[in-house]
């Protein structure tokens, strides 16, 4: 037998949805071969679900009340301890932008950088690693809430409305130009799940596919 080691859950999903079904959901395993990360996994088992007409707001709420329904029916409470740590996973949870977590975490509010050097230069003050890497605010604005922001959400936070540029599959923001509707949880300094209105725009999601390509560096 011909068998695949699967990357994602995620094609399969979009045709039951595309199919006419609704809600639909898989708990599968995963395989990546990326980067060598001790944050990342490349085996590991996740639950992956999609729904017609709904949009990141609705996943919040579906997220939060799905892992505080399993931690009450499996320790009969939503107050646990991680690594001597007390958590609190009673919903609701909070939900703040990755430009006020930024601001609040660095003193630095990046929609008031008139250029990406003013930018580059204020971040390089904090220390910032690869900061001089970045083409765009949007991805210097991510570097800074990896390096100096992710660590210190212990309690569970959605961190809302990323840059366009570090989000290819998600819609634009209703309101805000610049960012998109996504979302992904921390719970103790990591990444818990991660998820978004499902970009539809056929145009838009092939323009910023052929920038992430342009992107990529010649092969030698």
């Amino acid at each position: 037998m011909q068998l695949y080691l699967r990357i994602a859950t995620e094609l399969h999903l979009k045709r039951l949805i595309v199919g006419g079904f609704e809600k639909v959901f898989e708990i599968g395993r995963i395989f990546r071969n990326e980067g060598i990360s001790t944050r990342h996994n490349p085996e590991f088992t996740s639950i992956e679900f999609y729904q017609a007409y709904a949009d990141y707001h609705d996943f919040m709420a579906l997220t939060e009340d799905l892992i505080a329904s399993i931690a009450r029916s499996v320790l009969g409470t939503t107050e646990i301890t991680y690594q001597g740590e007390p958590i609190d996973l009673t919903p609701p949870w909070r939900r703040v932008s990755m430009h006020e977590l930024v601001k609040e975490h660095t003193g630095l509010d990046f929609n008031a950088f008139e250029s990406l050097d003013q930018a580059k230069a204020a971040v390089a003050e904090l220390g910032i690693v690869n900061g001089d890497g970045c083409d765009s605010l949007g991805r210097l604005l991510n570097e800074v809430f990896e390096q100096k922001v992710e660590t210190t959400l212990i309690q569970p936070t959605f961190l809302i409305d990323h840059p366009v540029e570090i989000s290819p599959l998600s819609k634009p923001h209703r309101s805000q130009p610049g960012v998109v509707e996504r979302f992904e949880l921390f719970i103790a300094g990591r990444e818990t799940a991660n998820g978004f209105s499902e970009l539809t725009d056929p145009i838009d999601q092939r323009q910023r596919f052929e920038a992430q390509a342009a992107r990529k560096p010649p092969e030698i």
